[in-house]
């Protein structure tokens, strides 16, 4: 089930930040969460959305986010769900109604507090992006305001791949300067590239905000440049069998490449939930030269996807090898990071390069530790054998994982 919980510190006539946590406690994962929240007449929404959609929440997961208001008076406001709606763990709906929290609402000092007397100077240090690549933005705030600020984040938009994620520094005294270094990947050239930087602060308990209009210049990338190779992450979990961490495995390698020095030959194409259909898709789609196959697997070589309803199906080791061979061309390297799946590696190797599979049953901790140092190695250009010696050895370096350091096995054996 899903529960929501509201905290925050509200004063009358002032922007107040509330922090919303919708959480599933049950025991499997809920989809289609629909939260929309209700305030009092007078009470402004001054940022943040007051609707919420959430395909999925995984059991045990929490969603945060923040909405800023103005409560209108002292005394107590009233927040309402005036459309809360899921579907639980065995796909049923479900209409939460009567969904109120009442918040105290402090009043404001007598005596308002000193504010800042100027803007923050924000301008573009960067001169130059490629443009589809991963690059550096670097944003160069000065506290111009007369008054140190405290909690300075900022956050950049524009035409970048993905969610850029945003910057933070404790305090910026008058007259300083702080750098604020973004790694954004442009989709869009030109000399005058639009961006958006949105600063915010607090100065004795006042939130202070800011938006600046930037331009930079993104630049094609030389047509000698080499063509970027595609890794197609695939993750099933479906209902039934105990949860992954597939999730945590895919933003930790979507890290490392981020911080590859390689990072412009490599792009990440995810896949998730996926039944069979989704995977046949998947392939002839992006044609990728790396499949990654995070989920569970059974003795006889089988792996575990989702049907219709997000239960657990199986698909032969021999229906996959026949699969993978038709893209053959392309396919250099499989991972298939799931229990048991040795069965099925040995049958891929006709057809592909290298394969990788699990010998035995291995841990939702092992086989994550074994896909970070794998693709921190694949990343910065070695080879594929270099990559799975590195995946190995982050194993044996821990000591609770050294036990399952052997069960990854590389085919052909280097």
């Amino acid at each position: 089930m899903i529960e929501v919980s509201v905290r925050g510190d509200l004063v009358a006539g002032q922007r107040s930040v509330l922090t919303i946590a919708l959480a599933n406690t049950g025991r499997g994962p809920c989809s289609d969460v629909v939260f929309t929240v209700g305030m009092p007449p007078g009470t402004v929404l001054l940022g943040g959305v007051g609707r919420v959609v959430l395909p999925v929440l995984p059991a045990g997961r929490t969603h945060t986010y923040e909405i800023t208001l103005r409560p209108r008076a002292a005394g107590r406001l009233d927040l309402t769900g005036t459309n809360f709606s899921y579907r639980d763990e065995n796909d049923d709906p479900v209409r939460v109604t009567g969904f109120r929290v009442q918040l105290p609402v402090r009043a404001a000092p007598e005596t308002a507090p000193a504010g800042p007397l100027g803007r923050l100077g924000v301008t573009c240090e960067t001169a130059a992006l490629p443009l589809d690549a991963w690059d550096q933005l670097r944003i160069l705030v000065s506290n111009d305001t007369g008054v140190p600020v405290r909690e300075v984040t900022a956050a950049v938009t524009g035409p970048f791949t993905g969610d850029v994620p945003r910057s933070r520094i404790p305090v910026l005294e008058p007259g300083k300067r702080a750098r604020f270094t973004f790694q954004v990947r442009p989709d869009e050239a030109g000399p005058h590239v639009p961006v958006t930087v949105r600063t915010a602060y607090t100065h004795r308990g006042s939130i202070g905000t800011q938006e600046d209009h930037l331009t930079v210049t993104v630049r094609p990338s030389p047509a000698s440049a080499p063509e970027r190779q595609t890794v197609l992450y695939l993750a099933a979990n479906p209902r039934g069998l105990p949860p992954l961490r597939s999730d945590d495995e895919m933003r930790r390698v979507k890290e490392r490449l981020q911080l590859s020095r390689h990072r412009g030959e490599y792009r990440i194409e995810a896949a998730l939930a996926v039944r069979f259909d989704d995977i046949s898709q998947s392939l002839v789609d992006h044609e990728p030269e790396i499949v990654h196959f995070s989920g569970h697997g059974d003795p006889d070589g089988s792996l575990h996807v989702e049907d219709a309803r997000g239960r657990s199906t199986t698909i032969t080791p021999e229906g996959l090898a026949a699969l993978f061979g038709l893209h053959s061309k392309t396919l250099r390297c499989v991972i298939l990071n799931a229990c048991y799946s040795e069965r099925l590696a040995r049958q891929l190797v006709p057809h592909v390069g290298h394969v990788v599979g699990m010998s035995d049953a291995i841990g939702d901790q092992a086989a994550l530790e074994f896909s970070v140092g794998f693709y921190l190695s694949l990343f910065d250009g070695r080879s594929v054998p270099d990559s799975f010696a590195r995946g190995r050895a982050h194993l044996l370096s821990r000591p609770g994982l050294v036990a399952e350091h052997q069960t990854p096995v590389l085919f052909p054996a280097p």
